[in-house]
């Protein structure tokens, strides 16, 4: 472990100069421009992997004074993603950019370069958070640019302006001139529509946040969780769901800012005439049916706990002795441990079956009293944690002493039900959720189709 720890520490150091002296040594092109990444996400870069060298450095020391290898390795794998993934960022930021000199385009990926003749350019559209594409006059996409790209209005400008002196006749001044009408009518009609957009998304927002929100709450109070618990989240998502319509409201009316030109290119393609209007809204809607779908696909997992056989209580085997000591560990994988005297392993409780637990144990049972448990026959799993002399731990179902039942064998049922009961909800909303979007996405492709057929207004630009 600790050779790891040093070798790791090594080699993530090593690549991070090998990436910042190549950035300064290696001599770019002469481009007449090219973009470049912004400061503030090279700073983030660059403190992401500093933050988890440095814990994964602090382990080399942590490893003689903490005993927990678990953790130990937790924490290692956590922070050694972080660190590569930030790796990945910087190389990106560095090394990914478009430049133009003369009539050409170039652009530079991680390992790649890639050039594009101005006159190939045909339009460019923002595409929302994915930024801009560059497309030809097939309107097929010759590359993207990230909107947050430091430069890029500035070599559209180029690319546009070169576009405009170029002498091929698909760029006469007349077609630049008619598109420059169409875009201006486009956007003064989005203009136009404000009012009607506004008050159509508020409707659309709210009757999808309020059956969003209804189905959370109702998933809590299926699962038993605590009506304080239930309220305070359904606050808080109103809360949020309320900032985020004023701040989309606000969004919309500020963008009404910009020129009629510059509005009609950025929505061109919410007026279904527009060529390209039904690809690029099925492209939309590829993208979130694909994500739900994904989403099902998740919350169908829980099937794998549901299906399996529970195991037999009568199999289960009876261990009485006197406590050593007994605690309760909260978090994620919460549980009740039980230690003996003269036995090697602790015995735990697990999450799904402490809501039927009865607490007093904690107040009526003491340290050497004598108590009585049912543990199954799995294996003993290994543990390493400060303050624990025991190394090895296992299962319980069943607790009690000579004079009170504190978890039973009706106990281990409701919890099972109940565990089971989540799982069969969880499992529903993910298959609904994928049914759904298979639904979506099929009878979208065909509506896009026949949408396409429509399409009678040719933009370029």
């Amino acid at each position: 472990m600790l050779i790891t720890f040093i070798v790791t520490v090594a080699i993530l150091a090593v690549l991070y100069l090998l990436i910042n002296i190549c950035n300064k040594k290696i001599d770019k092109p002469n481009y007449d421009f090219s973009t470049g990444a912004p400061k503030s996400l090279l700073i983030f870069a660059h403190t992401v992997f500093g933050a988890a060298i440095f814990v994964v450095a602090l382990e080399i020391v942590i490893y003689f004074l903490w005993k927990d290898k678990t953790a130990l390795w937790a924490i290692f794998g956590i922070f050694l993603t972080f660190a590569i993934l930030a790796l990945i960022i910087l190389y990106g930021l560095y090394f990914t950019y478009e430049a133009i000199s003369g009539d050409e385009v170039y652009i530079h990926k991680f390992f790649t370069i890639k050039k594009v003749k101005v006159s190939d350019i045909r339009s460019v559209n923002n595409i929302g958070t994915s930024g801009f594409g560059f497309y030809d006059k097939n309107n097929k996409c010759l590359f993207r640019a990230d909107s947050f790209t430091l430069g890029i209005n500035e070599l559209i400008r180029l690319i546009n302006e070169r576009k405009s002196a170029g002498s091929n006749e698909d760029f006469q001044e007349d077609a630049f001139a008619e598109e420059k009408v169409i875009l201006t009518k486009l956007g003064r009609e989005y203009r136009e529509s404000y009012n009607k957009r506004k008050k159509k998304f508020i409707i659309n927002f709210s009757a999808v946040s309020t059956v969003i929100l209804l189905a959370v709450v109702l998933l809590l109070f299926f699962i038993g969780t605590d009506t304080a618990t239930i309220v305070g989240i359904g606050l808080l998502g109103a809360f949020a769901l309320a900032f985020n319509l004023f701040v989309f409201l606000s969004n919309m009316k500020k963008e009404l800012n910009t020129d009629d030109e510059s509005l009609g290119n950025k929505y061109k393609f919410t007026n279904k005439r527009v060529k390209g209007a039904s690809r690029n809204k099925f492209k939309q809607i590829c993208i979130l049916c694909v994500c739900y779908m994904i989403l099902g696909v998740a919350l169908t997992l829980p099937m794998l706990g549901i299906i399996g056989e529970h195991p037999n209580y009568d199999e289960f085997t009876p261990i009485t002795g006197k406590i050593e000591y007994y605690r309760e560990h909260t978090g994620r994988n919460s549980y009740i441990a039980i230690g003996f005297y003269d036995i090697p392993t602790e015995y735990r409780l697990s999450s799904i079956f402490l809501d039927e637990l009865d607490y007093s144990f904690f107040d009526e049972v003491k340290v050497d009293d004598t108590v009585t448990i049912l543990t199954g026959n799995d294996k003993n799993h290994e543990f390493s944690l400060r303050g624990v002399s025991k190394k090895q731990w296992n299962d319980f179902y069943y607790l009690a002493t000579d004079g009170k039942e504190y978890f039973t064998y009706e106990d281990y049922v409701k919890s099972h039900e109940h565990n089971d009961k989540v799982g069969f909800i969880l499992v529903g909303i993910g298959i609904a959720a994928f049914v759904a979007s298979a639904v979506t996405l099929t009878s979208a492709y065909f509506v896009c189709k026949k949408r396409e057929k429509e399409e009678d207004i040719v933009i370029y630009k």
